[in-house]
């Protein structure tokens, strides 16, 4: 079986584990062979689950870079409801087992394909035309390490290609995880305190921050056992925050429109969490009693951005699950097609 870890050991083994990641990853890269993109190539990325939600920080990436990409779902491509003419894919697996990204790597041309795994001697090896390997380190059931290791992985994908200067931030990556794990325990006592009283959570993001946004969800419903959705911020405002009340929780990743969402709904009771790098000057709502602001540090990249407010999300429900009476690991429903056996 792959090695596992609580969510709490494998969320503080992160500084750790993405060093390894940086440095499996380089030698992957050095030995894939991969040719350098041209201006305009497209990209998509190929997954399902939390794999899929840390496309958004690719996507962001590669848009400002001036090439078209896309996060696709697995089992759409694999089922032929989708269909995929990019220039190169990355199939993303952490396991290198799940059946729908495998599936879908079939469909996608020969001499296009890069699969990202923390198990790259799995069937995903037999799948792609290249494969970078994270480390084999042990990760939590509620993915911590192997989420943020994929997101470092890209930014050192796309620097190898020559698209975009990922290297610097992947060098920086796993001081700065470790900077995030020191300062920001008691701002996530606070979060996790909104997150485990809330009936429903939304959380909003937009760009590279949608990452943190859908995987935040995702580990709210995973571990907390609450209802969540994750929105892209200006289709947020166009009906789905309707159903907020004093019950429910808003959780805001941005610098953008991002800050001045809760200006709308904190009259009304909402918590409301704004994790985010504005100036506090220029947050209107900044002071009331309903607001939690969470300030980001200025300059972050793209990555390295989507990693610190994704690891500032898992202290976050690290903390909330305190006020739960059961763990974080523990799933009430289990699924045994979402894995290929371990060879």
């Amino acid at each position: 079986m792959e090695p596992t870890a609580s969510f709490v050991d494998a969320m503080r083994a992160q500084p750790e584990n993405l060093a390894r990641a940086r440095e499996t990853v380089l030698r992957d890269l050095a030995s894939a062979g991969l040719p350098r993109w041209d201006a305009g190539d497209s990209v998509a990325v190929v997954a399902m689950g939390a794999s899929l939600n840390s496309s958004h920080a690719l996507v962001a990436a590669l848009a400002a870079a001036g090439h078209p990409a896309s996060g696709v779902v697995a089992s759409d491509l694999a089922d032929g409801l989708a269909v995929v003419r990019a220039d190169h894919n990355i199939v993303v697996s952490e396991s290198g087992r799940s059946p729908e990204p495998l599936a879908a790597a079939r469909k996608l041309a020969a001499g296009t394909r890069i699969g990202i795994s923390n198990f790259p001697d799995q069937p995903i090896r037999d799948e792609v035309d290249a494969v970078l390997g994270l480390g084999g380190f042990p990760d939590s059931p509620v993915y911590t390490s192997g989420f943020t290791a994929t997101i470092l992985a890209y930014a050192l994908l796309l620097d190898h290609v020559g698209v975009y200067e990922g290297a610097a931030e992947a060098d920086r990556i796993p001081g700065r995880v470790a900077d995030v794990l020191r300062d920001y325990a008691e701002a996530a006592a606070t979060v996790g305190r909104v997150l485990a009283t809330a009936k429903t959570i939304d959380v909003v993001g937009r760009g590279a921050s949608l990452t943190a946004a859908a995987e935040l969800s995702l580990m709210v419903r995973e571990g907390l056992r609450t209802p969540s959705a994750a929105f892209e911020t200006f289709q947020y405002l166009h009906g789905p925050m309707e159903v907020l009340s004093d019950d429910d929780a808003l959780v805001i990743f941005g610098d953008g429109r991002e800050v001045s969402i809760p200006s709308s709904v904190l009259d009304a009771g909402v918590p409301v969490v704004l994790v985010t790098a504005a100036d506090p000057a220029t947050i209107p709502a900044a002071g009331h009693a309903n607001l939690t602001v969470v300030p980001l540090p200025a300059g972050l990249g793209v990555f390295e951005r989507a990693i610190v407010e994704t690891v500032i999300a898992q202290l976050a429900i690290a903390a909330a699950i305190e006020h739960k009476p059961y763990p974080l690991e523990e799933f009430l429903y289990h699924q045994d097609d979402t894995k290929l056996p371990v060879r």
